[in-house]
């Protein structure tokens, strides 16, 4: 774990949870911004500047912004929060880039998730290969139902994990979800962004629901307004380092 030395954008220190190995590096951290503030709009490219990181440069891998957006009507709260992937890379062993991604800079607050790992440019290296392992998500009272697609791969450092959701009873869809997931590790501890539902005052992405993994419990305490319209398919997509490291 580290914390950044400084940023181009405006954003406080940031806190990495990492892996790093000779050929790539696996980074966790949650940040937000403010986009009206005059460091981040002077620049074209989102630079977080921290300690020697082992590689030098490293190919484009993927974060997810997110954004709040809530309307009022009569008595409920329609929500229509959103998040789409942003481009990210290491540019040298002290700094680490993201997309500018400005469409939602009008929507107030800014989140950023990197739950990445990151391979070495342009360097040959030892592929390590790891093993599909299906997560089984239980209950006292099932009413969460999930893809064949939700699985882990596990390394001794790090995990990725794949989530996909497929329904759930109807007199639970507007409850807290909370599921025991079978066969994951249980130093996990992480926020992760649940993407997908249809947005309807931001159609250009999907929606956005934070859930949380620790100790094996996945958790979701709400979901956007859209979250089980047909055809979106909400999934979780992350590489998430393993406590102690």
């Amino acid at each position: 774990m580290f914390n950044s030395t400084g940023n181009n954008f405006g954003a406080g220190s940031i806190q990495f949870k990492d892996y790093q190995a000779e050929n790539y590096v696996v980074l966790n951290a949650k940040f937000s911004y403010d986009p009206t503030n005059a460091a981040y709009q002077g620049v074209d490219t989102l630079e977080i500047y921290v300690p020697d990181l082992s590689i030098n440069r490293s190919a484009v891998a993927g974060a997810i912004l997110t954004f709040q957006d809530r309307y009022v009507y009569s008595s409920y709260t329609w929500n229509n929060d959103g998040g789409t992937a942003i481009k990210t890379w290491i540019k040298d062993k002290n700094t680490i880039c993201l997309e500018k991604f400005t469409n939602f800079d009008d929507k107030g607050e800014i989140t950023i998730f990197i739950q990445a790992l990151y391979p070495t440019l342009n360097q040959p290296g030892n592929p390590i290969k790891g093993t599909r392992t299906r997560i089984n998500m239980t209950q006292e009272t099932r009413y969460l139902y999930w893809s064949s697609d939700t699985f882990c791969v596990i390394f001794e450092h790090w995990v990725f994990l794949h989530m996909q959701f497929s329904s759930c009873s109807y007199s639970y869809r507007n409850q807290p979800w909370e599921a025991q997931m079978g066969d994951f590790p249980t130093d996990v501890n992480a926020d992760v962004p649940f993407l997908g539902g249809s947005n309807q005052y931001n159609p250009s992405v999907n929606g956005f629901s934070l859930a949380h993994v620790e100790n094996g419990m996945f958790t979701c305490p709400e979901r956007m307004s859209g979250f089980e319209s047909t055809g979106y398919d909400p999934f979780i997509f992350a590489f998430l380092v393993r406590d102690g490291e």
